[in-house]
């Protein structure tokens, strides 16, 4: 399933910036050597703020170093070279990535870090938002996305018995009825039926009772 993750958290390098500059931002790239973190960044800034952006970002003691690659006066795009923040080792864990190399995708907007990640359970992601929670103190937002795999035909048959009244209580037409108008076969009728209910349960369902997990 695939997973947003939204926390608030002003210990690594981007994420002060909102709240020093209103300025939110993008990381592009992602990568770990040797317990640094090599980012490559994308600034959405005013003209005037640029030199005051640059200023913080090599004050602040995280940041290594910082190689200015564009900017155009609303858009920089930076190379930093910074100390692994808590977040970052443990999203990256839950991530599966058992190299160095690190491309989920994060963002920095209004203040809060948000996250896309591709994870296996909810159990996974309960465990995820708990241990941020613990970490940087402050609420986890979690959205999760469950992709269709009921293809177009399904859909239009689930459609047909919809219109016709299947699930109607009661029912103004049966299995065997719907069968026939529908030319397709009672028991694979019925598997059709029994798979998209399946879907549109889990998509409705999941994850209900977790105030801090959220489903888009």
């Amino acid at each position: 399933m695939d997973v947003k993750f939204k926390i608030k958290n002003e210990s690594c390098s981007l994420s002060g910036l909102y709240s020093e500059f209103n300025v939110n931002s993008r990381v592009i790239k992602k990568e770990m050597h040797d317990g640094m973190v090599h980012e490559i960044a994308e600034i959405y800034y005013q003209n005037e703020d640029l030199d005051k952006i640059l200023k913080s970002l090599k004050s602040s003691k995280e940041i290594v170093d910082v190689e200015t690659l564009f900017s155009n006066g609303n858009i920089l795009i930076i190379k930093l070279i910074t100390h692994e923040c808590p977040i970052l080792g443990i999203m990256k864990k839950y991530a599966g990535d058992n190299g160095t190399d690190y491309t989920k995708e994060e963002k920095i907007e209004e203040g809060n870090n948000i996250w896309y990640m591709s994870m296996s359970s909810v159990d996974i992601v309960k465990e995820l938002s708990e241990k941020l929670k613990r970490i940087t103190g402050n609420e986890v937002y979690v959205n999760i996305y469950r992709k269709s795999n009921v293809d177009r035909k399904s859909l239009f048959t689930i459609k047909e018995a919809y219109d016709l009244g299947f699930f109607d209580v009661p029912k103004r037409i049966n299995l065997l009825e719907l069968s026939a108008t529908l030319n397709i076969p009672p028991t694979t009728l019925d598997l059709i039926i029994r798979k998209s209910l399946k879907y549109f349960l889990d998509t409705e369902l999941v994850a209900k009772d977790e105030p801090q997990v959220n489903r888009d």
